[in-house]
């Protein structure tokens, strides 16, 4: 553990950035993630929710609904 402690501010001396901004970058790719997945899974449920004659417009049917509604949110 005490390796892995080091290996952060090593990384940052070595790139020039800062641990600071290290670590904001990673909080801001967590919360893009979050949202993402958030989206995703709210566009899921809106699909589940159309009936068979707006799935046939988009041209996509029940059956792909269903494929697709039973990924986990954070699979594409």
């Amino acid at each position: 553990m005490i390796e892995n402690s080091r290996a952060l501010p090593a990384f940052a001396a070595a790139t020039g950035a800062t641990l600071g901004a290290l670590l904001a970058r990673a909080a801001e790719r967590l919360v893009v993630s979050v949202l993402a997945w958030h989206e995703r899974a709210a566009q899921r449920r809106a699909l589940m929710a159309m009936d068979d004659r707006a799935l046939k417009d988009i041209g996509i049917s029940r059956a792909d609904v269903e494929m697709e509604t039973r990924k986990p949110f954070w699979r594409v």
